[in-house]
């Protein structure tokens, strides 16, 4: 049996394949709770999803998450590039412990600050998953680029909206809270969007 680093490649595969697994079904349950919130706010009845419509939603889905993760990037690598550096230095000579612990304590605002800027910049795209389940005719693109445009204007105040519903998730530690808390920020966050139409 073939072993690397402590795991078998049967374990890797296993753990990539339910990855996968767990992000295209939570990203089709959560275009199906919005299209079902949304349905709420106008007429009910029950959403009738295509599978191309859920094969929107997953690039959708795919999408924010890598332009997420270079926002991320692109606000953290200066503290990355500062830790790494300090590393280096103290790999290759002595440095003094009063040196080290300035480096380490400036990263860590550097970090903490870019963490506050990443979390306001990433609010423009949260109203593409809406615009995606309200107007399913909508390219990808369009609502990614729609989102943007109305969502630059109003990212403080969702950013605000959210935080709000902080500590209702920190209570959802315990499984019973997540039952109501999570449907009830979903229509919260919907019936925002709606109004912010």
């Amino acid at each position: 049996m073939v072993v690397i680093n402590g795991k078998t490649p049967y374990a890797i595969a296993a753990g990539v394949v339910l990855s996968v697994a767990y992000f295209v079904i939570k990203s089709c349950a959560n275009y199906r709770l919005q299209a079902q919130m949304i349905l709420l706010l106008t007429n009910g009845g029950k959403p009738k999803i295509k599978f191309a419509e859920y094969a929107k939603n997953m690039w959708l889905a795919v999408l924010l998450f890598l332009l997420k993760t270079v926002e991320l990037l692109a606000f953290e690598a200066i503290p990355v590039c500062v830790v790494a550096a300090l590393f280096l230095s103290i790999k290759s000579s002595a440095q003094s412990i009063a040196f080290c612990i300035i480096m380490l304590i400036g990263a860590a605002v550097t970090a903490f600050s870019g963490l506050i800027f990443f979390a306001f910049s990433v609010q423009k795209y949260a109203k593409a998953p809406f615009l995606l389940a309200a107007y399913p005719s909508l390219t990808v693109k369009d609502c990614i680029k729609l989102s943007i445009e109305k969502g630059e204007k109003k990212a403080a105040e969702l950013l605000r909206f959210k935080l709000g519903f902080l500590p209702w998730t920190l209570a959802c530690a315990a499984i019973f809270p997540l039952l109501y808390v999570v449907p009830y920020y979903k229509q919260s966050l919907t019936c925002w969007f709606k109004q912010e139409s």
